[in-house]
């Protein structure tokens, strides 16, 4: 498992990014503040719109629903199978830290699958799904952080500076959730909210990717 565990971890993230792909292909159209746009649109629409049972223009969203929901199981899966593991790789000098790792790990997994299973458009879940939403990135916060400091006691510099860049935009992102405008009180302060959650998640699958080639890295050493 260990040997394979960075190039079993880019498969799945290939495969989480090309199931949403899809997903946005079907979506019904529409967004918070255009309704009736037929299409999906990067900088408009967040990611969580994809698995609306319903699309903002009204129409029927099976199949985007279905897609985007199998596209994050894997994703869940890939993040929590390669972050719980890749805390073995350190656990040796770093026991404690390692646990924190894991534990760090399993609750943004949580997040993320609450976020599949509280549909946006579901009033009775909306709440559910703000906080599962932004318990993601906090949780992604914590662990950035901690693998930062694994990493760079492994002398792993281009990891330590991916996940250090990492942690600064998700921050960025979470401060911005905070004191920045609502997304529904134009199309320019959707744009920015939609585009810069964009950033972040993408941010995310690319640093878990690179530290995917890092840990290939530590196995190397010890073959």
């Amino acid at each position: 498992m260990k040997y394979t565990l960075g190039k079993t971890t880019r498969i799945l993230l290939l495969s989480y990014l090309g199931f949403l792909s899809l997903a946005a292909m079907f979506y019904g159209g529409g967004n918070y503040v255009e309704k009736q746009t037929p299409y999906y649109n990067f900088f408009k629409n967040f990611i969580s719109d994809l698995g609306r049972t319903t699309s903002h223009s009204g129409d029927d969203n099976t199949i985007s629903i279905i897609l985007f929901s199998i596209g994050m199981l894997i994703q869940i899966i890939a993040a929590f199978i390669y972050l719980f593991n890749a805390a073995n790789y350190f656990s040796l000098e770093m026991p404690k830290i390692s646990i924190v790792a894991k534990i760090s790990a399993l609750l943004g997994s949580i997040s993320l699958l609450g976020v599949v299973f509280t549909p946006a458009d579901v009033p009775s879940l909306y709440g559910l799904h703000i906080f599962f939403a932004n318990s993601v990135f906090n949780c992604a916060l914590v662990t950035l952080g901690i693998y930062s400091y694994l990493f760079y006691s492994k002398g792993l510099k281009n990891v330590t500076f991916t996940l250090f860049l990492c942690s600064a935009i998700v921050f960025g992102y979470i401060v911005f959730l905070e004191i920045g405008p609502a997304p529904w009180k134009s199309i320019n302060t959707l744009t920015m909210h939609a585009t810069f959650q964009k950033i972040a998640v993408l941010s995310l699958v690319g640093t878990i990717w690179v530290m995917s080639k890092g840990t290939d890295l530590l196995d190397n050493k010890v073959q």
